[in-house]
């Protein structure tokens, strides 16, 4: 499997892995799952940096999506914790790898926002449309959206360590080796999760 810059906009432009698409979104299986298959993204098809960039009008059709996702993750594997490292420019990075709009979700049915919170201070938010006045401010931030449906941005500075979350995730749930999904790709778990959530949407 070859990786390039923008691995979302390659996997759109060559319709490849795409389990569900909407007007101007779709999802895909996530490179390194953290051994957790069915780790799944919400990428834009348009090239946007972070969700804080969307057009409001993308907000309503990300949320639909979200609850779609929530759906099929909780009816095929577990209930989903959604994050997102939200970048505001190339070197403002958020600990974002990839510099593409995309909404994790991952069926572990655990909750981190304790451990967030003892490194940066949360905020509780209703909507998706608070990534965007977030976005606006200039400063990089995390989101974060628990099994429960409770949503929390957090302003973080323009440099933390890359895959933050993901590395936050993997020491939750001892799979201290595999937070890397440039080091750990996970392409079973990618198959799997194709294979299985093909048809499910």
């Amino acid at each position: 499997m070859q990786y390039s810059k923008c691995n979302p906009c390659s996997e759109f432009e060559h319709k490849k892995n795409i389990l569900y698409e909407t007007d101007n979104l779709f999802v895909i299986p996530s490179i390194g799952q953290i051994t957790i298959e069915g780790y799944l993204l919400i990428c834009s098809k348009k090239h946007y940096i972070a969700i804080g960039e969307f057009p409001e009008n993308f907000f309503p059709e990300l949320q639909s999506l979200q609850k779609k996702v929530r759906k099929v993750l909780s009816e095929n594997y577990d209930i989903p914790i959604f994050f997102e490292h939200g970048p505001i420019s190339p070197s403002k990075r958020g600990g974002s790898s990839v510099e593409h709009a995309h909404l994790h979700a991952v069926p572990i049915n655990i909750d981190i926002l304790d451990d967030l919170s003892k490194v940066f201070q949360p905020r509780s938010i209703d909507s998706f449309v608070s990534l965007k006045q977030q976005f606006q401010t200039g400063a990089p931030y995390l989101f974060y959206e628990n099994p429960a449906g409770h949503k929390y941005v957090f302003s973080v500075p323009e440099v933390i360590p890359s895959q933050y979350i993901r590395w936050t995730i993997a020491v939750k749930i001892g799979a201290t080796d595999r937070w890397d999904w440039k080091q750990w790709p996970g392409i079973e778990e990618f198959n799997k999760t194709l294979e299985k959530l093909k048809n499910k949407f």
